[in-house]
């Protein structure tokens, strides 16, 4: 009896030390990232069959449970893939608001100044003060166009950067899954518990779904598989499959995503199969609201160019002479593919500025025929095809001419980026006040060009529908009603997020007061069993002293 009474407490202490030990250790990690609460699991030893029935013989301890719910943690992921795309949407667009709506240093107001200037100019068009105005406040105009311009190209160079820096994370981050996947494999076929190890690829798989939205499936009971959304792998096992920062082939000035599954070159991604995490919304911004900006601002500042300088040279400066162009500004430029096979090449000229639209084209040669798409919308353009007086195919569309020199093959493609240079080359043609044509021909004093260029400021000569004020009114309002639904959309998500993290740390998190009533139970437990022991050895030497005697 005395036997089986200390072979039953010593089974009960070492149940109350492990017991005491795991609720330690959770206290211990109350405050550790991606720490799942952990008990222990215990069942009655194998009872002993006797003539008058079974006799209990203690306790053992199955296992060690993380608590855990993958249901929950799916649910979570999705949702932080979400809230880091739109997070990462709305940090970026929210500078293009506050870059376009600052007051001090709107477009609009300087637009004004320069139109006030050539009012002026109208009511004394000799005076050498009103002319140096017009000049001074048409420079102050391309310095304000130059200054957002440059701003907005500043933000493509980040996102380049950033997307080189998380790339570099994401294939940190796998590499570590398929590492802490082999060390699972191997502890589980020695009979250890890996509890550890599973909380630590939990956090790595968690960051890993900040950067890009992955989808996780189990194989062989702990071994995990993580894939993109698209169903592309990344890790399978103990194996990893990395992601590139790579040029686009598109646009050179670019970095994109490309995958490398270890054979070959990477392969460039399309875009829109990363739909979670921030990269997802870097990417989504860049090819949205940024091009679009960019490309409204250099709108406008084409029209404004280009219709101002058809009118100036319409008049007669001071000296007599047919006025030039007031402002110079590069034509489109078009970059070509650099998986092209063929020896083609694209010119580009502007048309008809008034019919040019804020978008890029796709254009590419699909053996027989040129095809154009608007990249802003994705619509199919017609194009009108033509041949200049050297026998070039040219290709007519939207306010652009595109001369083709060479010879394409089938799936060459070229990217017209129409006005995206425009502010870059942007600058004041005319320095001498006595260039400025405010005449048609009328003496010093005539001031009829001068009041057909005050005029253009009421003329809807953006894409043919709109003022040149309207135009970035209309883009300052629709920048600012994106940003706002990117805050609300940040905001819905960060509270999904704030509400299944809640969920789940109600299931796996450390709660103290909970931790210390169970850590006052196995106290208890552990001194019960102490006494059953101490019970135990009093019977065993009474029985020695019986026995002696």
């Amino acid at each position: 009896m005395a036997s089986s009474l200390l072979n039953i407490a010593s089974s009960g202490l070492k149940a109350a030390n492990l017991a005491i030990s795991t609720t330690s250790n959770n206290i211990a990690n109350s405050d550790t990232d991606g720490y799942n609460r952990q008990s222990v699991q215990m069942a009655q030893s194998g009872a002993q069959i006797a003539g008058y029935g079974s006799v209990g013989t203690g306790v053992t301890v199955l296992s060690i449970n993380r608590a855990y719910d993958s249901l929950v943690v799916s649910q979570l992921r999705s949702a932080s893939a979400s809230y880091e795309s739109t997070n990462a949407y709305y940090e970026q667009i929210s500078q293009v608001d506050n870059l376009l709506s600052d007051s001090e240093s709107s477009l609009s107001s300087v637009m004004s100044s320069f139109f006030s200037g050539i009012q002026s100019l109208t009511s004394n068009a000799s005076d050498t003060a009103a002319r140096q105005t017009v000049i001074s406040t048409a420079q102050s105009l391309v310095n304000q166009f130059s200054s957002a311009n440059t701003y907005l190209n500043d933000m493509d160079s980040s996102i380049n950067q950033q997307l080189s820096t998380n790339i570099d994370l994401v294939n940190n981050y796998t590499s570590q899954i398929a590492d802490v996947n082999a060390q699972i494999t191997r502890l589980g076929n020695s009979g250890g518990s890996a509890n550890d190890l599973l909380d630590q690829r939990d956090l790595l798989i968690d960051n890993l779904n900040k950067l890009v939205g992955v989808t996780v499936s189990t194989q062989d009971g702990n071994i995990t598989n993580v894939s993109l959304a698209n169903g592309q792998t990344l890790v399978q096992g103990d194996k990893s499959y990395q992601l590139a920062a790579v040029t686009s082939s598109s646009d050179t000035s670019r970095i994109t995503v490309a995958y490398d599954n270890g054979i070959g070159d990477p392969v460039e991604m399309d875009e829109d199969v990363l739909t979670g995490g921030s990269i997802s919304g870097l990417l989504s911004f860049r090819s949205g609201a940024l091009d679009s900006s960019r490309n409204q601002l250099n709108q406008i500042a084409l029209t404004l160019a280009d219709s101002f300088n058809s009118q100036h040279s319409a008049g007669v400066d001071l000296n007599g002479d047919a006025g030039t162009d007031f402002f110079s500004f590069a034509q489109p430029d078009v970059a070509s593919n650099t998986k092209n096979s063929g020896t083609a090449t694209l010119t580009a000229a502007y048309s008809d500025t008034s019919a040019v639209k804020a978008s890029d084209y796709s254009v590419s040669f699909d053996g027989a025929s040129w095809q154009v798409t608007r990249m802003s919308d994705n619509g199919s353009v017609t194009a009108t095809s033509g041949t200049d007086s050297d026998g070039n195919t040219t290709l007519s569309f939207e306010g652009l001419t595109l001369t083709v020199n060479g010879s394409a093959q089938e799936d060459d493609s070229f990217q017209v980026n129409t006005v995206s240079g425009v502010i870059n080359s942007l600058a004041v043609s005319v320095t001498d006040v006595a260039k400025v044509a405010a005449g048609s021909g009328g003496g010093e004093s005539d001031n009829s060009n001068a009041l057909k260029l005050l005029d253009l400021q009421n003329q809807n000569l953006v894409g043919g529908n709109a003022t040149l004020n309207d135009a970035y009114a209309s883009l300052v309002s629709d920048i600012g009603v994106k940003a706002n639904s990117a805050e609300n959309n940040s905001t819905t998500q960060s509270s999904i997020v704030s509400q299944l993290t809640e969920k789940q740390q109600s299931i796996s998190g450390i709660d103290m007061n909970e931790e210390y009533v169970d850590l006052t139970r196995y106290q208890q437990y552990y001194l019960a069993n102490a006494k059953v022991l101490s019970t135990a050895g009093t019977i065993f030497d009474s029985l020695l002293s019986a026995v002696n005697s």
